[in-house]
């Protein structure tokens, strides 16, 4: 497997209750940039910031998670988060548009790798909107394997691939 340094400059910081706002709004951010025509615009037009806020410092406090804001200097570009419930599994993974294709992303994995050699896991998984084709491309590239798909439904927010991937 191939080693990935992180981006001069770049760091992922385990994140504090304190960070939820700015997960938040990092989170309206990228999905205004990338899910515009796959989720409903009132999704991200009337975003509901305490909401997330709240959901956001439930797993920044729930010891089976693990978050982390992505640094680009002083500047917030984007967040991660996975679980850990004796098996990982990524369920956010969101950097600013003009962070994507600069390493971030397989740095991200090589972190979530490394994390799953310690505790002696061979897997981890995700689930992707099954729409967000660059996304898609991402996890091809990093191995991901299709697992299940769940598509049709009206609302194109719901339709999900599930993805495993080797550690």
């Amino acid at each position: 497997m191939m080693r990935v340094g992180l981006p001069t400059g770049v760091r992922f910081v385990a994140a504090e209750a304190d960070d939820a706002r700015l997960i938040s709004c990092l989170r309206q951010r990228v999905w205004s940039e990338t899910y515009r025509g796959i989720y409903p615009d009132s999704a991200i037009d009337d975003f509901d910031y305490k909401t997330h806020e709240a959901r956001d410092i439930a797993r920044i406090e729930d010891p089976a998670f693990r978050v982390y804001v992505i640094y680009d200097g002083a500047a917030p570009v984007g967040y991660l988060y996975f679980a850990d419930r004796g098996r990982v599994h990524v369920q956010s993974l969101y950097l600013i548009k003009t962070c994507r294709r600069r390493g971030i992303g397989s740095a991200a994995f090589e972190m979530i790798r490394r994390y799953c050699r310690g505790k002696g896991y061979r897997t981890f998984t995700c689930n992707c909107n099954a729409h967000n084709s660059p996304a898609l491309a991402f996890y091809a590239k990093m191995g991901g394997r299709e697992t299940g798909r769940d598509v049709g439904h009206e609302n194109m927010q719901e339709d999900q691939i599930g993805l495993e991937f080797d550690v």
